[in-house]
């Protein structure tokens, strides 16, 4: 039995601090350069795992070094690769980030070879109804809907990481029992709105347990049905917002699956993520249970 099922992207990212964002046709020294492993649902998974959660990922990647070194970093950190597939031929998605020294914001360039994309097919049916949650990003749309689908017929949650609005997007949504947004899926879903009547028509629109939007350094705002929650955010000097969000999203599922009321499981998610900002990179930077605990009690 799986705590967690993560169906979704994984990527190797190439992180590069700069002092500033450059201009058109400029030479700009780096201030500092990694490689780490990156991509939503799978960095989410690396640190369920890390908080003592057992958990499976379902994606592909190429039969390329960045593969390889995907799988390979999954591996070290308890996750189970059962189900992910290598396709031949194919590159590995990858990223290169730029990192700005005096915000910690970042800006993404990334590439995702088409043959990688997940099939309903590659869908472990049998581990998400022996699963506690079902974790998906909704890249790939047929097989977050099968992944979805499955779980709903075994009465296992779906935690759906909101970001990107296409075809069947808003039948997914229909089908999940958490919904986690950004607030540029929200604005791209009901243009015009705020935030936060934004997260109450998702709710209206689509029925899940909870709705909620992630508001950066904000924090995040939910309705559950009952009551309209905002979790600020906590106060960090930030050295890059990589997977901030991917935190957030761990943290949800780690605080739902220990059974805190909704306020709290944003209050957690919201700890975790901030403190995460605090190194550079998706992965190097997520916390360990006790300091999202120290914090999260303040």
């Amino acid at each position: 039995m799986f705590d967690v099922v993560g169906i979704g992207l994984n990527a190797i990212d190439y992180l590069c601090c700069v002092p500033r964002y450059p201009v058109p046709g400029e030479k700009l020294r780096m201030t500092g350069f990694s490689r780490q492993g990156g991509g939503q649902v799978a960095t989410a998974l690396v640190a369920l795992s890390r908080w003592g959660l057992r958990a499976m990922y379902v994606g592909n990647v190429g039969d390329d070094e960045h593969g390889r070194l995907s799988l390979f970093l999954l591996r070290e950190e308890g996750i189970d690769l059962s189900r992910a597939r290598t396709v031949p031929g194919a590159v590995s998605q990858f990223a290169v980030i730029l990192v700005q020294g005096d915000s910690g914001e970042r800006t993404i360039l990334w590439e995702r070879d088409a043959r990688l994309r997940i099939r309903p097919g590659d869908i472990p049916r049998e581990e998400i109804r022996r699963s506690r949650a079902v974790f998906i990003d909704g890249h790939d749309v047929p097989a977050s809907l099968e992944s979805a689908r499955v779980a709903r017929g075994a009465g296992v949650p779906v935690v759906l990481d909101a970001e990107k609005v296409q075809e069947g997007t808003e039948e997914l949504l229909g089908l999940c029992d958490h919904i986690v947004a950004a607030s540029s899926f929200v604005a791209h879903l009901f243009p015009g709105m705020d935030p936060a009547s934004g997260v109450r028509e998702i709710y209206r629109s689509f029925s899940p347990r909870t709705a909620t939007v992630t508001l950066g350094g904000d924090g995040a705002a939910g309705f559950d049905g009952r009551e309209f929650v905002h979790a600020r955010g906590i106060r960090v000097e930030a050295a890059d917002t990589t997977g901030a969000g991917d935190v957030f999203h761990a943290g949800f599922l780690f605080a739902l699956l220990a059974g805190k009321p909704f306020p709290e499981i944003l209050s957690f998610s919201n700890a975790a993520a901030g403190l995460s900002c605090r190194k550079s990179g998706g992965r190097a930077g997520i916390p360990s249970l006790d300091e999202i605990h120290r914090t999260f009690l303040r």
